[in-house]
C-alpha cells in the first residue's frame, strides 16, 4: 500500500504545475456567469448555518454540551463535512466527465481527483474567514472566550484533506466501474450526517448502540478535534489526536492503493 502512496504523490508531483492550472480552470469553472462569483464559497456554508441553526435551535433543540454559542459551534462542524462529502461527491464523476482528456491527451488519472480534491480545499480555505470573523464576533459581542487553539487548526485541515485526498482517489476509480457510486454516496452520507456529532456532541448520546456507532465513527474524532480548536479553545486528548491520524493514514493508504489496482484500465473504461 505504501508503494501505491509514493507513486501517485511522485506522479502528480511531477505534474503539479498542470494540477494547479486545472485547479484554476475548475474554479473559473464553477463560477463563471455567477453574479457574486467566488463568494458563493461563502454563501452555500452560510445558508445550511442558517437552515440548521433555526431548525436545531427552536424547531427541534439539539443537546450539546459546549462552551461555543450554538451557531458557531453548529459551523465548525459544517464547515470539514461539507470539505468532506463535496469532494468526494465530485470524485464520483470526476474520470467521466474527463473521458476526452483522459483518452485524447493522455494525462495521467491521478490528477483529475487531486484537481477535485484541491478545489475543494480552496473553497474551505475562502470559508474559513468567515469562522474567524464569528469567532471575534462572540468574543467582542457575547463575551465569548477567544480560542487561541484556532491557530493550530492547520494541523486537522491537514488530516482532513489527507482523509479526502485517500478516499476520493479511491471513489474516483471505483465510480468508473460503478456509475451509481455517487447517487449511493449521497444516501450513505445522509445516514453519516446525523451519526457525525456535528448538531450535537458526542457526550450527550444515550448510552447504548447509538452511542458506540457515533463513536465509531471514523468522522468522529477529526470533527470533535476541528471543532475544539476552531471554537471551543481546548486542545484534543492524544487519544483524539491518535486517531485523527490514524483515520487519515488508513484513508490514503486504502484510497491509493484502490486506485492503483484499478489504474490501468480507467481511460479504458469512462
Amino acid at each position: 500500500m505504501t508503494a501505491a502512496v509514493r507513486q501517485l504523490i511522485a506522479s502528480l508531483y511531477k505534474k503539479r504545475a498542470l494540477v494547479w492550472v486545472l485547479v484554476g480552470r475548475e474554479l473559473k469553472a464553477r463560477y463563471r456567469g455567477t453574479v457574486v462569483g467566488y463568494f458563493w464559497s461563502l454563501l452555500n456554508p452560510l445558508l445550511l448555518l442558517s437552515v440548521y441553526t433555526v431548525v436545531f435551535t427552536f424547531v427541534i433543540p439539539a443537546r450539546v454540551a459546549s462552551p461555543a454559542p450554538y451557531p458557531l459551534f453548529l459551523f465548525a462542524g459544517l464547515l470539514p463535512w461539507v470539505f468532506f462529502t463535496g469532494a468526494l461527491l465530485d470524485a464520483a464523476v470526476v474520470l467521466p466527465d474527463n473521458g476526452p482528456l483522459l483518452k485524447k491527451v493522455m494525462v495521467e488519472p491521478e490528477v483529475f481527483p487531486a484537481v477535485t480534491v484541491l478545489s475543494h480545499a480552496v473553497h474551505h480555505l475562502l470559508a474559513l474567514p468567515v469562522l474567524l470573523v464569528g469567532v471575534v464576533l462572540a468574543s467582542l459581542i457575547l463575551g465569548h472566550a477567544f480560542p487561541w487553539t484556532l491557530f493550530l487548526l492547520p494541523v486537522v485541515v491537514l488530516l482532513w484533506l489527507t482523509t479526502i485526498f485517500g478516499l476520493a482517489m479511491g471513489v474516483a476509480a471505483l465510480a468508473v466501474h460503478f456509475r451509481d457510486l455517487k447517487d449511493l454516496l449521497h444516501n450513505i452520507f445522509t445516514l453519516w450526517f446525523f451519526l457525525t456529532p456535528i448538531i450535537y456532541t458526542a457526550d450527550v448520546v444515550p448510552a447504548g448502540v447509538l452511542r458506540r456507532l457515533v463513536l465509531a465513527n471514523p468522522m468522529t474524532p477529526l470533527v470533535t478535534a476541528y471543532r475544539l480548536l476552531a471554537v471551543e479553545g481546548q486542545l484534543p486528548t492524544v487519544a483524539t489526536w491518535g486517531w485523527c491520524v490514524l483515520v487519515a493514514l488508513v484513508s490514503l493508504l486504502l484510497g491509493c492503493w484502490v486506485f492503483g489496482r484499478l489504474r490501468e484500465g480507467l481511460a479504458e473504461a469512462v
